[in-house]
């Protein structure tokens, strides 16, 4: 992987067509997962087949890549569902516009040079670690190891992944690996570069 340098006004990388290609569908996806849930009794008052009062209830879908997004911030459920209710929309626009201004800011760049500019360093790191918080979840990151060690032993008759399922992780775990080295690397030299006194 190539590593970012200090050019006049910002910083610049290197970036291949693939992981270009691939770096933009991810943000997509993530972009997609942020979307407010659509649940039925929304459908059917936006098609005015009811006007009655919406049900209660968590609207935050089971999604291990959304979770790790949108965290519960409580392990109470009832304290994790209030704080959901205060903060849900919100997360869900900021993180959702910042991933707009990314796709937009790497879309727009032709080349094999890609060129962060002062001032965009946020948009770039925060939105980047989006993209990565969601491919973590999909992949089970750090996620009960010890358990899963345990489960692995107890129960060895779990069915095995299918040789497209293995390959698609196996891409998804290598993307995970490059973009993490790709911010890692914007990260260092954001810290490395002097600045006034």
């Amino acid at each position: 992987m190539n590593a970012f340098r200090p050019v006049p006004g910002g910083w610049e990388c290197q970036m291949g067509t693939v992981e270009r290609d691939l770096f933009l569908q991810a943000i997509c996806e993530v972009r997609t997962l942020l979307d407010p849930p659509v649940l039925p009794f929304e459908i059917t008052t936006m098609l005015g087949e009811g006007e009655e009062e919406s049900p209660g209830g968590d609207v935050h879908l089971q999604n291990a890549s959304l979770d790790r997004l949108l965290p519960p911030g409580a392990a109470d459920q009832a304290t994790a569902q209030t704080m959901r209710d205060l903060t849900d929309s919100q997360l869900r626009t900021q993180k959702a516009e910042r991933l707009d201004r990314l796709y937009s800011l790497l879309s727009t760049q032709s080349g094999p040079v890609i060129v962060i500019e002062n001032g965009q360093e946020w948009d770039w790191l925060s939105g980047t670690n989006d993209v990565r918080l969601a491919i973590s979840g999909k992949l089970n990151l750090g996620d009960h190891d010890e358990a899963e060690q345990a489960d692995s032993s107890e129960y060895p008759q779990v069915a095995s992944k299918s040789r497209d399922e293995k390959f698609e992780e196996v891409l998804v775990s290598s993307f995970y690996e490059w973009l993490s080295g790709w911010q890692d690397s914007l990260l260092q030299a954001i810290d490395c570069w002097p600045r006034p006194s």
